[in-house]
């Protein structure tokens, strides 16, 4: 930690903030901080101490200036190592309240990152936990190693022992090698004794694999494998066999369905002769409805133009008429829009003009009101400005008259400085004369105190001796006890765990017959309920068999109508492109009587619509026989496997008396009780001597602890006796100096007590502060009145101007008022042209707008007069058009009915179908037709391809059943194939996890071994008292060095077994002396050279080393050659990491440092202690 800055305000004598720049102060490594008695030298040091703990070493009273009552500082440093340096901020305010008590108004440390502030603790508390992270020191180290300030110096040296390797441990932060490492070791074996925990679950899931069951699956996936190839060729004979039937077999079945169907044609065949003469018939009648249908069409056209002819000749009338009285009614419109309207438009924009005038008026008027009442507002406020100068004028002659009074009072109770300064000195001797009056009473008290706990103590540690012996004699016993009991060990746990083995195994094979022959009784059940599900399963995929195979006969069927459809649509194409005349492109003929109809395309819509029905039949039926087909596979393939199964539970069980395994587990029990009882009888009587030996160990241990704090507790308090008679020796010279100093001052104060004629300095002091503070507060109020009053004074006058404007403007608005007033009645006369307006514009358009209308209306109306007129033209050429129509088409008709063979109209509707019902009968015939030839053509195909020959049903369903029976044994070695190979698969994994979990089991066996060792090596902080001790050892080396140096090889330091400082005088025979017989100088010395020592190891603790180390006291004490040495140790002790600074108010040290920081005592009136910096 290197200090940057630090702040300090209404601290001891700091009244007034002092601002100290370390980096100034400590650029040369070596500085001091010089100053008087008094004069607040260790202050500075209080300041850093309170910034970062909230307290100070000397006192925690008294310490805020009791004028300020308010105790500000800031103190910021700088810690880290080069790359990871911070810097920061700490800050305290701390006030006196009402009842005379210290408050901490805040408390925060800010971490600076270059202009950006972070406040990471807020709190005295929160504060004083985040320091000690940062710094790793409390308070009291922190005042012993770095910053060491009056009546600290020596106190490493004092301490004992333990103190010290206490304090060491915190030092270099070694709790972490102490119970902190015990917990980590705990936590690490714990977590290593549930991963073994873990792993011995996992080792129990392999503990009845073996590679002998891993060879026997490889054999038997080696016989399946044979029998798959033996399958395969009995396979391939049987579909050789079979592909050679199946198509003698399809013929067959294909040939007897057209036998059939030819007997069902011929049945057929009478009807169809008579639906081909009535076919005939039907197709004249269509030839012959055109026509008819022609002379129908044109007599209803007749009627209908007559009809419309009448009503045109009537609307011509009417449209007339009104067209004459609409032309008579535009004619005056057009006159009264041609004489009124401009008339109107004169008056509108006459009208509008003096709306205009009126607005600018009303607006002008507006603005003189406006002006008005300006005037007004700034006369009232002139008036209060004039009322304001006034008024200051007469304070200002009061506030003069208070001041001449305040001067006169200042100069009646001037105190002289010399005279104040004499008394502060006689308080400072008042005050060490009642400390070292207490200081005497208490240690008079101590000593008496100590005298006694030296006698109590003593026959504590008489009587603790006493049974600490019979504790002794008493746990020898014990031991003795125990060793006969071992002696008589009827056996261990692995002996009774042996035994225990023994009898889990015949009992877990008693219990494996049982469950085998209850494993007998459940297969026979399950086989008996696997073939009552499989029966009516095998049913069912036959009757689906059986209807999949009918309804692909019937789509064959469809397909075949379907085709007969298409061709005789392809001639009805044809036949439509014929001409009469031109040759047929098929036959030649170029007389076309008999053509092909035109086939329904509906009709073949509805095929492919029925195929897309069998289809779907037939592929849900396909998906239900798979479905059907694979369960009772899976079915069989339990059943197969349940029998296997079965079958293996007998051989288990031949050769097997449960009776005999029954009574030899009987036996095996009884043994296993009895070795049982022994050995739990043994335990527990082990447990009990055990037990009680644990505690009288213990109890020997709390008496050896006692008796050996005891005698350490009576040499402290015979050491203690010893300096506090030394103590109190020093004292009573102490206070015989001070005592006649003190008489001697009363009487030149004249006053019982110097406190007492201080307080009267304080309050008349307090008074002259208070007065000139009023006096100052006065003069200020009356240059704020001059400042005032000539502002008041520009305003007035401006204000004045400002009112002549606005009269000037008033006038002028109010001319041009009346004018506009005199053009608006000479445009209007009396009218209101804001009311007359809008009649005007009313007018205008209702003229406009009537004129349009009936302009719009007559042109509307001649438009339809002539539209009516060209209708009644037209409908009068149509009725002779259509007249000429009808002959023409009656002499047609007369001549289709001849040809056609009909005698009138009469018969022909006789005879007439719809084309649908004509379609229909057509289709049947031709459909009859193609399927007589089709069956024909059929049966002779296939009696040519059959050749003779023929398979009997019997033999081809054998055939079938056969070729099943084998693929059914195929698919069930593939899967048997399959399963096994997945089960080696499993083993050769299972082994393979085996082996590695047992190299697991070892390493972690080995590493829980290490951490049992580990922690019999750090309990009960032997480490950590280790390390400490080490590290005391290694200061008092490195402090020895530093005091031979510094004594010319006289001094030396040593350190005993329990951590206490001795000197070794060299100059007389190496004499050992106890630090307590040292002098003032020696003692200085001594603890310079620890404290060197100390602070360079605290500098090495790790990332934030302490930059700086402080000295306050004890130069006073040293002879001139003593002195050069110290500074020349110091000198060569900094180093651009470390600086080094000394506090003392020995002058001949000023001129050996190369930067000093004056400290001028508080004066009366001028804020308190000031620093300032100085250079050598």
């Amino acid at each position: 930690m290197k200090p940057r800055v630090l702040k300090i305000s209404g601290l001891n004598s700091f009244e007034r903030e002092q601002v100290i720049n370390f980096n100034r102060l400590t650029e040369k490594g070596l500085f001091g901080i010089f100053g008087p008695t008094g004069s607040g030298k260790s202050t500075i040091l209080d300041a850093i101490t309170i910034a970062l703990y909230g307290k100070i070493t000397r006192t925690n009273k008294g310490f805020i200036n009791t004028t300020t009552k308010d105790l500000i500082v800031s103190y910021e440093f700088e810690i880290g190592g080069a790359k990871d340096r911070k810097v920061y901020l700490a800050e305290r305010n701390i006030k006196i309240n009402k009842n005379d008590r210290y408050n901490t108004k805040y408390a925060r440390l800010i971490e600076k990152n270059g202009d950006k502030s972070k406040i990471i603790a807020e709190g005295p508390t929160e504060l004083q936990n985040q320091i000690h992270k940062i710094i790793g020191l409390t308070v009291d180290d922190f005042t012993r190693s770095v910053v060491l300030p009056q009546g600290k110096f020596s106190e490493f040296l004092k301490l004992g022992g333990r103190e010290k390797r206490n304090m060491l441990e915190r030092i270099f932060a070694l709790e972490k090698y102490g119970q902190s490492l015990v917990e980590k070791i705990k936590k690490v074996r714990n977590t290593n004794l549930k991963e073994r925990d873990v792993l011995q679950g996992e080792l129990k899931k392999y503990e009845n694999l073996t590679e002998e069951d891993y060879k026997a699956k490889q054999q038997e996936l080696q016989l399946e494998l044979q029998n798959e190839e033996r399958l395969k060729n009995e396979k391939k004979q049987i579909d050789e066999k079979y592909e050679m039937y199946k198509e003698v077999w399809t013929l067959q079945k294909e040939l007897d369905a057209f036998i059939d169907k030819k007997l069902k044609l011929q049945e057929k065949l009478e009807d169809i002769n008579l639906k081909r003469e009535s076919l005939k018939r039907g197709q004249n009648a269509i030839k012959i409805k055109p026509f008819m249908d022609e002379v129908e069409a044109t007599n209803k056209n007749i009627k209908d133009n007559r009809e419309k002819l009448k009503e045109a000749i009537d609307n011509l009338e009417g449209i007339s008429e009104k067209v004459k009285v609409t032309e008579e009614n535009y004619i005056v419109s057009e006159k009264e829009k041609d004489e009124r309207i401009p008339e109107l438009r004169n008056m509108e924009r006459d009208f509008l003009l003096a709306i205009d005038t009126i607005n600018k008026t009303e607006k002008l008027e507006m603005e003189v009101n406006s002006l008005r009442n300006e005037y007004k507002s700034i006369k009232s406020k002139r008036d209060k400005i004039v009322k304001q100068l006034k008024e200051i004028d007469d304070n200002k002659k009061k506030l003069a008259i208070e001041i001449k009074d305040i001067e006169e009072r200042l100069n009646e109770i001037k105190i002289d400085p010399e005279y104040r300064e004499k008394l502060q000195y006689a308080l400072q001797i008042e005050n060490d004369y009642k400390k070292s009056l207490n200081n005497k009473k208490e240690l008079n008290n101590k000593l008496q105190e100590k005298e006694k706990n030296l006698k109590e103590v003593s026959k504590e540690y008489n009587g603790v001796l006493s049974s600490k012996n019979s504790q002794d004699n008493l746990v020898k016993q014990l031991e003795e006890k125990n060793k006969i009991l071992k002696e008589n060990n009827p056996g261990d746990n692995s002996l009774l765990l042996e035994k225990s083995q023994e009898l889990n195994v015949i009992a877990k094979k008693v219990e494996e017959v049982i469950n085998e022959i209850n494993r007998k009784s459940d297969l026979e059940k399950i086989i008996k309920d696997i073939n009552d599900r499989k029966n009516p399963l095998t049913t069912k995929l036959e009757e689906v068999k059986n209807d999949l195979d009918k309804n692909k006969k019937e789509l064959q069927e469809l397909d075949n109508k379907t085709e007969n459809i298409k061709k005789n649509n392809l001639a009805s194409l044809l036949a439509s492109e014929l001409v009469e005349g031109s040759p047929c492109p098929v036959c030649g003929s170029i007389h076309h009587t008999d053509i092909a109809k035109k086939i329904d395309n509906n009709e073949i819509l509805k095929h492919e619509e029925n195929r897309k029905k069998l289809q779907q039949i037939i592929e849900d039926l396909n998906n239900k026989m798979t479905q059907l087909s694979i369960e009772v596979a899976g079915i069989s393939k339990e059943e197969e496997h349940s029998r296997e199964e079965l079958k293996s539970v007998l051989e288990s069980l031949e050769n097997v008396d449960i009776t005999e395994l029954n009574k030899e587990k009987e036996s095996k029990e009884a043994k296993f009780k009895e070795l049982k009882e022994k050995i739990d009888k043994y335990n527990s009587e082990k447990n009990d001597i055990e037990s009680t030996l644990q505690i009288e160990r213990e109890k020997k241990s709390k008496i050896d602890l006692a008796e050996s704090k005891l005698s350490e507790n009576v040499k402290n308090e015979i050491l203690l006796i010893k300096e506090l008679k030394g103590e109190l020796e020093k004292e009573n010279k102490n206070f015989h100096g001070l005592s006649n100093e003190y008489e001697s001052l009363k009487e030149y104060f004249c006053a019982e007590e110097i406190s007492l004629k201080a307080k009267e300095v304080l309050k008349i002091e307090k008074e002259s502060e208070r007065l000139k503070n009023k006096e100052k507060e006065l003069r200020s109020i009356v240059e704020n009145y001059d400042v005032n009053k000539q502002t008041l004074a520009d305003e007035d006058k401006k204000l004045i101007e400002v009112l002549s404007q606005i009269q000037q403007s008033g006038i002028e608005k109010s001319n041009v008022i009346k004018e506009n007033k005199e053009d608006i009645k000479r445009l209007c006369g009396d009218k209101n042209p804001k009311e007359y307006l809008p009649k005007i514009k009313k007018e205008i358009k209702e003229i406009s707008d009537r004129n349009t209308k009936l302009k719009k209306q007559l042109d509307e109306e001649k438009e339809l007069k002539e539209k009516i007129s060209n209708e009644k033209l037209t409908l009068e050429k149509a009725a002779n058009i259509f007249d000429e129509t009808l002959k023409q088409q009656q002499s047609k008709l007369e001549m289709s009915l001849k040809d056609n063979e009909f005698n009138d109209v009469l018969e022909v509707k006789k005879y007439l179908l719809d084309e649908v019902t004509l379609l229909s009968m057509e289709n049947e015939i031709n459909i009859f037709d193609d399927e007589v030839k089709e069956v024909k053509s059929n049966i002779k195909r296939i009696e040519e391809k059959l050749q003779g020959n023929r398979i009997e049903k019997e033999a081809w369903e054998e055939l079938t059943s056969y070729k099943s029976e084998i693929d059914k044994h195929i698919s069930d070695n593939i899967k048997k194939i399959a399963t096994l190979q997945k089960i080696i698969d499993d083993f050769k994994e299972d082994l393979k996890n085996l082996m590695e979990l047992r190299k697991r089991e070892k390493q972690l066996d080995h590493k829980l071994s290490l951490i049992r060792d580990l922690m019999k090596l750090v309990e009960g902080n032997k480490f950590v008292e280790f390390v400490a001790m080490n590290q005391l050892k290694y200061i008092a080396r490195e402090a020895s060095k530093r005091l031979k140096d510094i004594t010319r090889d006289r001094y030396a330091l040593e350190i005993d077994s329990e951590g206490n400082f001795a000197i070794r005088d060299d100059f007389n025979g190496g004499q050992i002396r106890d630090a307590s017989t040292l002098s003032g100088g020696e003692t200085f010395l001594t603890s310079l050279s620890l404290a060197l020592s100390l602070s360079s190891q605290v500098q090495l603790k790790g990332s934030a080393p302490l930059e700086f180390f402080f000295l306050d006291e004890g130069f006073g004490t040293l002879d001139t050659d003593l002195l050069d040495i110290v500074m020349s140790s110091l000198e060569k002790l900094h180093s651009s990491r470390l600086s080094v600074g000394i506090i003392s108010h020995v002058e001949e040290l000023k001129n050996r440092v190369p930067v000093k920081l004056i400290v001028s005592p508080a004066k009366p009136g001028e804020g308190g202690s000031k620093v300032t910096l100085e250079y050598s």
